[in-house]
């Protein structure tokens, strides 16, 4: 039986101050869910599973961070599980020869395509470039990893009004960087 939201956020009291028995039961009660956040994101299983280990241990060290006023207790662990997940695609995306993602794709291209296309992602890169840190963030989050608005307002601790301003306004900067 799942876990009250208030169930959840006595659970992370204990932790924060170094219950192990409430770790084990938060980890109980929220594991599959985590599990289920992070697996959307980096789509391995394998990946997945070193993910949420390393999501629980900075639940474990950073659980007196947890401020109930500012939201729920799950959607504190959505967070940190989500963040996690992004900053493991961002470490692979370093390939050991140096290579990016998005050169990788690139390269398995037919050559007319791929020159086509190269000259696509510069623009896109360049044009993403000239966007402000965060709204250059809530479009390449949202359109890559499908974030929702809640979701990232929630990550990126604005409201979600200001997320949809930032969208729409960087969509139409992007376009009309794109078309120039």
């Amino acid at each position: 039986m799942p876990l009250s939201p208030l169930e959840l956020q006595t659970l992370l009291r204990r932790v924060a101050r170094g219950d192990a028995a409430a770790f084990s039961q938060l980890y109980e009660a929220t594991a599959a869910k985590l599990f289920g956040v992070v697996l959307r994101i980096v789509n391995q299983r394998e990946i997945t599973e070193e993910t949420l280990q390393e999501c629980y241990v900075a639940v474990w060290e950073r659980a007196a961070d947890f401020d109930p006023m500012r939201g729920p207790a799950l959607g504190w662990l959505v967070a940190i599980a989500r963040n996690s997940a992004i900053d493991r695609l961002r470490r692979q995306a370093s390939r050991p020869e140096g290579r990016r993602a998005s050169e990788e794709l690139l390269l398995t291209m037919p050559a007319d395509e791929r020159t086509e296309r190269s000259a696509e992602w510069r623009d896109l890169q360049r044009c993403l470039g000239e966007l402000d840190e965060q709204p250059r963030r809530a479009v390449v989050l949202a359109h890559l990893y499908g974030l929702t608005r809640e979701e990232l307002a929630a990550q990126l601790s604005v409201p979600v009004g200001t997320v949809k301003s930032w969208i729409r306004r960087s969509l139409e900067r992007l376009k009309a960087c794109l078309d120039e």
